[in-house]
């Protein structure tokens, strides 16, 4: 049955019907309407759309309006801590109490330290864009220290790697663009479970004749609806796109005039250093222009002026200085070391059959559209951002990016667009015109501990379930929390991090939030979200805490607005102007499209926002680590490590269909789904340690153990186990996977962005318990 019309308020027993925006952290945005009857909502029902195929919900946000708005964890008055850190013991306080302890704080801080060495650092728990843009302004006001998200939640890799390669950190066609294509390849994108509301538009593509597979170690749910499911070692993702190269250079499949129309393939590159050859190096006023051997004009030419650009070939040059050097376009070196790695030693390092990855790379490459879809799982490895470069590459070699029904993607194009705070206006983000300082969020524990480069002395987390989401919470609470003065913590509930904090803010969910402008994750819809039913107790949002603490302080001048006055402020000054051209007044009425052009194709005009306006498959900003060409490295612990000998499983951690993080798992409606944690593992591994169904096992590595039991199951690939994600630390017999994770910096990330938490490359040895 359709979704009846937002107009409809005529219901029994019903109050008010608001139409609101879902914000479960799984970026689907879906539009709801509330049905409230005495202050609190008795039921869900999806919310229409222009679009009618967007109007979809699901059990997550039922869970969290029925369930988790009004349960008995709800936090509804601001508490101080009355005990030590982590004792559990608290008073409640007023909301001015609370402003004069946080303001003490922070002054005396910023006196002592600099107002540098207070930090606020807030993840994605609740999209919008009020919500997520507040913490950084009140940081920037303060001039404090705004540790970055991306990285730490795992997500860094690809928008890295995306504007190393595209000039853009995220761009793909609408969801509904896939109907027509004719090939769809899912790189770790378990779209069934991550992103459902838009499953839908892949079986229509399959009805319309695409081909659906599915590259994933694990036999999820989308892969269990694929035409094709390759199940893959993991973390060689890399080498599975790279074997596919080898399989269309072998069968001449390269679309070479696109790619020298389009890449950076024809640049000359130095050899001694590996850069491109500028026209400064030839002449004093050559400037910063880069080079190609033009065969129109049999001559050197700045990249943009050239007729025919040469795509492989090697020239001597003579640099302004009167010495010689040698040259080759960068598609000479890629390919040099794309000759070192054969389809067959792809296939040895995932673990598959050189069969199968070179007739999916001439399938690739021979049908038209095709189109590759990469998830998260790709990214949440060490060396996860040669990935994407590698589906990306691939896709430049064929000539599928810039047309209809193809392209490569992640994140289904609206997500960094609109969620984020990448394309506001400064003057929003920057009250009083202060301007506070940025670091990585996965440095975030070494610089608290080392006080490089300055002391952090306050951290205020927002959104953020930092105690089941982040790696090594042990040595957070050990080594980071007696670096802190003050730790401070905002929430709905009390959740493992904020059991630590020295005081505890409640905030409002989405369904209580005055207003909010919300950007679509999986669309391209820009939302109103309006209040459904009051704050429970003395609940906030937090624009409303930072308002109230600079009014505390003195300072409240740039935040005294109605929530009407923000949202108008937002729209006005994105630095969208799609977004700009949407007024409060439009969404009071329902979702605005961006007006983009019907189908959006990113790209169709073949300009990129690059240096060089083209794609970057050669990117000479990581050559000093060896990666100026696409190459394959092992994962950081991968099953080839000498590590495997001790710890021979991969563990990786799945995103649950009706769970998105740590938010959902302790509700009764999610509770009958996933009563416990279970650790996936297949027959043969559990045989070989005489373990089966059921049992209970001690998880383990030389970092920490955690125990669970343990579902057999041949949807696992052997050599690999996989736990659910988001439990808290008590749901687990013992410990918490987090225990055995890493975070390790990789230095090519950080040059591109930020160095990516990799959760998914840890190796672990499984016992009975």
């Amino acid at each position: 049955m359709p979704p009846r019309s937002d107009a409809e308020i005529e219901e029994p027993g019903i109050d008010r019907i608001v139409r609101t925006v879902c914000a479960p952290n799984c970026s689907g945005t879906c539009g709801v309407k509330a049905f409230v009857r005495d202050d609190r909502i008795v039921k869900l029902e999806p919310a229409s759309y222009p679009d009618p195929r967007y109007e979809r919900i699901c059990l997550k946000g039922i869970a969290m309006a029925t369930q988790r708005l009004h349960g008995p964890d709800r936090l509804s008055q601001p508490m101080i801590r009355a005990g030590a850190r982590g004792e559990g013991k608290w008073r409640e306080v007023s909301w001015e109490e609370a402003y004069a302890f946080l303001a003490e704080k922070l002054e005396r801080i910023a006196a002592q330290y600099g107002p540098s060495a207070n930090s606020w650092m807030s993840m994605t728990g609740n999209y919008s864009i009020k919500s997520s843009l507040a913490p950084m302004r009140i940081a920037n006001q303060l001039e404090g220290t705004t540790f970055s998200n991306m990285g730490m939640m795992g997500d860094g890799n690809c928008p890295a790697t995306m504007l190393a390669f595209l000039g853009v950190m995220s761009s793909a066609q609408r969801y509904e663009d896939h109907v027509g294509s004719k090939l769809i390849i899912l790189v770790a994108k378990n779209v069934a479970d991550t992103a459902h509301s838009e499953m839908h538009f892949l079986f229509e593509a399959m009805d319309a004749g695409a081909k659906l597979v599915a590259i994933d170690p694990r036999f999820s749910r989308t892969a269990a609806k694929a035409d094709q499911w390759i199940s893959i070692r993991p973390g060689t993702d890399t080498a599975m796109l790279m074997g596919m190269i080898a399989a269309i250079r072998e069968g001449g499949l390269i679309d070479e005039p696109y790619v020298t129309a389009n890449t950076n393939a024809p640049f000359l590159v130095r050899s001694d250093n590996g850069m491109f050859l500028r026209a400064g190096d030839l002449k004093e006023d050559g400037g910063n222009a880069y080079l190609v051997w033009d065969d129109e004009s049999a001559s050197i030419v700045p990249s943009r002026e050239a007729l025919r650009p040469r795509l492989r070939g090697a020239i001597e040059v003579s640099l302004r200085d009167g010495t010689t050097l040698g040259c080759r376009t960068a598609f000479d070196v890629q390919e040099a070391d794309w000759d070192g790695f054969s389809i067959e030693e792809a296939a040895d390092l995932c673990g598959l059959d050189a069969d199968t990855i070179r007739q999916l790379g001439i399938e690739y490459a021979r049908t038209d559209p095709a189109t590759i879809i990469l998830g998260q799982g790709v990214q949440r490895y060490f060396n996860g951002h040669t990935a994407f470069r590698a589906a990306m590459t691939l896709g430049a070699l064929c000539g599928k990016i810039g047309k209809p029904h193809a392209g490569v993607h992640w994140m289904d194009g609206a997500m960094l667009q609109m969620v984020t705070a990448l394309d506001f206006a400064s003057q929003w983000v920057v009250p009083d015109g202060k301007v506070g300082g940025t670091l990585p969020g996965t440095r975030m524990m070494d610089i608290i501990t080392s006080g490089h480069p300055h002391p952090v002395k306050s951290l205020w987390l927002t959104k953020y379930g930092f105690g089941t989401q982040a790696p090594l919470f042990k040595r957070f609470v050990k080594e980071v929390l007696p670096e802190l003065d003050l730790f401070a913590v905002t929430e709905q509930v009390m959740t493992p991090a904020a059991e630590y904090a020295d005081i505890v803010l409640p905030c409002v969910s989405f369904l209580e939030e005055e207003l909010d402008i919300v950007g679509g994750g999986e669309n391209f819809y820009v939302q109103l979200r309006q209040r459904a039913v009051p704050p429970v107790g003395q609940s906030r949002s937090d624009w409303e805490i930072f308002a109230g603490l600079m009014e505390h302080m003195g300072r409240g001048g740039p935040w005294r607005m109605s929530a009407e006055e923000v949202c108008e402020g937002i729209l006005r000054d994105h630095g969208h102007p799609l977004i700009r051209a949407i007024t409060l007044d439009q969404l009071r009425e329902g979702p605005v499209e961006m007006a983009l052009p019907t189908p959006y194709v990113p790209f169709q005009d073949l300009q990129f926002p690059t240096a060089s306006g083209k794609m970057h498959i050669y990117q000479e900003e990581l050559a000093e680590f060896g990666e100026a060409t696409l190459v394959f490295k092992e994962p950081l612990e991968g099953h080839r490590s000498k590590l495997s000998r001790r710890y021979p499983l991969t563990l990786i951690n799945s995103h649950h269909v009706h769970s998105v993080h740590s938010q959902h798992l302790g509700l009764g409606y999610i509770r009958e789904q996933l009563p416990e944690p279970r650790l996936e593992i297949h027959p043969e591994d559990a045989r070989q340690r005489g373990i089966a169904d059921g049992d209970a096992v001690r998880v383990f590595n030389d970092r920490g153990h955690f125990k669970v039991r343990i579902t057999v199951t041949e949807a696992m690939r052997r050599g690999s186990v996989n736990l659910p994600q988001g439990w808290k630390r008590e749901d687990f017999i013992e410990g918490h996977h987090s225990d055995v994770m890493n975070l390790t910096i990789n230095p090519a990330q950080d040059r591109l962005m930020e160095s990516n938490f990799n959760f998914f490359d840890n190796l672990v040895e499984v016992e009975k318990a």
